[in-house]
């Protein structure tokens, strides 16, 4: 059986699976183990309500990558994430977090840019939200995948 290396594919298909008909995958379901030779570029969140009032969420890292960590320059566990942080060029899709929560949909992203180096990187990245059956997303998870051309 031919398995299919593409980071973004394999994450939205393993999310489809563990979703089968409901709104969103349990969280409880995910199993990093069995994405194991790609957790190294993935990073996940908590989602909370900040404000009920006007139903605004609070981001909290809970699990960066090694990969994701070296392009990050450091170790964000545990911090609070603002969507509004200018990211590094391949990570762009996570200023679309607020989306994924409402939305409740996986969102794809890819293209390229130069970096501080003067190469050229490309890129596929993907937010996929996980949750309750009746549809709250406790956590997000971002995949990111990147190859120097």
């Amino acid at each position: 059986m031919h398995q299919d290396k593409r980071l973004t594919k394999r994450l939205i298909s393993y999310w489809e699976n563990l979703r089968k008909q409901d709104v969103l995958p349990g969280w409880n379901k995910f199993n990093p183990a069995a994405l194991a030779d790609i957790m190294g570029q993935c990073c996940m969140w908590k989602v909370e309500i900040s404000d009920k009032n006007n139903n605004s969420q609070l981001y909290t890292y809970e699990y960066i990558g090694e990969d994701v960590q070296k392009a990050l320059g450091r170790d964000l566990t545990g911090k609070i994430f603002s969507p509004n942080v200018r990211p590094f060029p391949a990570a762009r899709i996570v200023k679309r977090i607020n989306e994924i929560v409402e939305s409740k949909n996986p969102i794809l992203d890819e293209g390229n840019f130069v970096n501080e180096k003067n190469k050229t990187i490309k890129f596929r990245s993907c937010l996929l939200p996980f949750g309750t059956k009746e549809g709250e997303v406790t956590n997000v998870l971002l995949g990111l995948s990147w190859i120097e051309i």
